[in-house]
């Protein structure tokens, strides 16, 4: 008698089948990674126009009670009593923080308010460095540890800045109005370039203050500048920015890796001098600066040297050339997140009219623009 045998099928894949399921699973997350990867750039670029936002309305607070926005500066070097950042920390949420430091007494019973006081003792103290909540990008993902680092600096406008490389290599200086010189103006000094350099790239302002050095609103673009002395950058109010605050850039953002005042500045970073008052129009938006080939073994001019061309580094792209990286910058793809005076916050193209950018870094042009 014949047996029957039932067939059963294998319930098993078999090899090529599973080829062709992971292929298909291969395929999908290519299609998903790049919607993944633009979901997170779009939350952290609104975190950071947020980070921008909240600082903006801390200016305006600031600007109520002390009848003019914070200066770049209080003081400089060897009397810093702090920057804007650390100046509106009372306008953030962090006022704990500011009397911490202000508090702070040095040698001989120095106190804050003596003109010999200095950032230093805060950080002997052990009460700076210090992380804020609100001061750095999530798309810079350099050295996020970092408690003096800030992804955020105020506006100098379309401000002088004579570089340090020999020759100078300042391709940006006409945006100022003026050419690449090293001979201040004999009759107009505080660092105002030679009146023999003056051009008129732009018309509706004059060269300024190398720098930002100068305590002199007059001879500051900006809503601020770094300053000088005792006093540090000018005080400009409201009634300053003649060209209407919709139309001023006050904060912008910039790369701390291509900042040279960022990595290689002072040990209480963002809260005092040279750190978060550099930023400036005349260089173009996102301007890459060469961050990577730098000498562990001896951070410095060895980096660049004079001609600013060692390590196979260009000129133009040396992060010693404080001329070309002073300029906003960002990770975000293509362009740049900006404050503006009346505390809106805009994301501005790389590819911006020069002359409409230094226009919108400029307070007082007098010239009518549109921002794009």
């Amino acid at each position: 008698m014949a047996v029957l045998r039932k067939l059963v099928r294998s319930t098993a894949f078999t090899l090529i089948e599973l080829l062709v399921v992971i292929a298909i699973i291969a395929i999908l997350i290519g299609l998903l990674l790049p919607a993944v990867q633009k979901v997170r750039e779009a939350a952290s670029r609104l975190k950071c126009q947020n980070n921008l936002k909240q600082m903006g309305l801390a200016f305006h607070s600031y600007h109520d009670v002390n009848d003019g926005f914070p200066r770049g500066n209080v003081g400089t070097w060897g009397n810093d009593h702090g920057s804007w950042m650390f100046l509106t920390l009372p306008y953030m949420e962090q006022d704990n923080l500011y009397k911490q430091v202000t508090a702070v007494v040095g040698s001989g019973g120095v106190t804050y308010s003596s003109t010999s006081w200095n950032m230093d003792l805060a950080v002997a103290a052990g009460v700076l460095p210090k992380s804020l909540p609100y001061n750095r990008c999530p798309s810079d993902p350099f050295d996020t540890g970092s408690k003096t680092l800030s992804s955020y600096v105020g506006s100098q406008g379309p401000q002088c800045n004579q570089g340090p490389c020999s020759p100078l290599v300042d391709p940006f200086e006409v945006n100022c109005n003026a050419n690449p010189t090293t001979t201040e103006d004999a009759t107009l000094k505080d660092l105002i370039p030679d009146k023999g350099s003056w051009v008129t790239t732009h018309p509706g302002y004059t060269p300024s203050s190398w720098y930002g050095q100068t305590s002199n609103a007059s001879n500051c673009r900006g809503i601020m500048c770094r300053g000088v002395g005792d006093i540090g950058g000018p005080k400009i109010r409201i009634a300053d920015v003649t060209d209407g605050l919709t139309n001023t850039i006050i904060l912008g953002e910039t790369l701390a890796e291509q900042t040279e005042f960022q990595r290689f500045g002072n040990t209480w970073g963002w809260a005092g001098y040279n750190s978060v008052q550099e930023g400036q129009t005349i260089q173009p938006i996102n301007w890459k600066i060469d961050g990577v080939n730098i000498d562990p073994a001896s951070v410095g001019w060895k980096d660049c040297n004079t001609s600013c061309t060692a390590r196979g580094v260009k000129p133009e792209n040396c992060i010693w050339n404080w001329h070309v990286t002073w300029g906003f910058k960002s990770n975000h793809t293509g362009g740049v997140n900006f404050c503006f005076g009346d505390g809106s916050v805009r994301y501005i193209s790389q590819n911006i009219d020069t002359r409409t950018y230094q226009y919108l870094g400029c307070r007082n042009d007098g010239q009518v623009v549109t921002i794009p």
